[in-house]
């Protein structure tokens, strides 16, 4: 009796051993397609200069560390539009104390390298508007993780870590707005 429930058991568990084998390699192949995706996502966004960069820490000379709110400290990158809004703590070349970044300008000189052998790009872009202007340089991983760095005459060298969000396109806002027009009209039509 104990050798037929052996002889039993010995094909289940073999067969779920195999299922699970399955399972796991389509899981894999999944995670691979989504970061597939992910990366070209990145890639289009810096190609058409269309993203937002949210920083979660900012990093300031001699060590020091401090966590950030990354809804309120940002930089968007739109076409040649550029917005810079940045918590900053460091030596100051002005006679105002300076708490935070805060501008709106224009994005000129912008530069894109992809450095293949480490999976990165490297941006130099230069935001300039009436008043000021700001040296960004920014060095996005392909999985969207970001390190950014600004340079002012006013303020001290300053660096972020943050991730990149894309920003998307007007033209496809407006053609999921067609689509979904077109599908509530074929529902009237049936």
């Amino acid at each position: 009796m104990k050798k037929l429930l052996i002889l039993i058991t010995i094909p289940l568990v073999m067969l779920s051993c195999t299922t699970s084998k399955e399972a796991r390699s389509s899981r894999i192949e999944l995670k691979k397609e989504k970061r597939l995706a992910e990366q070209a996502l990145i890639k289009k966004a810096v190609e058409s200069k269309k993203f937002i960069i949210r920083f979660d820490r900012l990093y300031y000379s001699y060590g020091g560390m401090i966590d950030l709110i990354p809804r309120s400290n940002y930089i968007i990158i739109d076409g040649r539009k550029a917005i810079i809004s940045a918590g900053y703590i460091g030596r100051q070349y002005d006679i105002r104390p300076i708490a935070g970044i805060n501008m709106h300008g224009e994005a000129t000189n912008y530069e894109v390298k992809f450095n293949s052998s480490k999976g990165i790009y490297e941006i130099k872009i230069k935001v300039t508007n009436k008043f000021n202007s700001f040296d960004v340089y920014l060095t996005i991983g392909n999985n969207g993780s970001c390190s950014a760095s600004l340079n002012n005459v006013k303020i001290d060298y300053i660096r972020y870590s943050g991730q990149l969000v894309p920003l998307k396109n007007k033209m496809d806002n407006s053609q999921q707005q067609e689509k979904s027009d077109n599908t509530q009209q074929e529902e009237i039509a049936i």
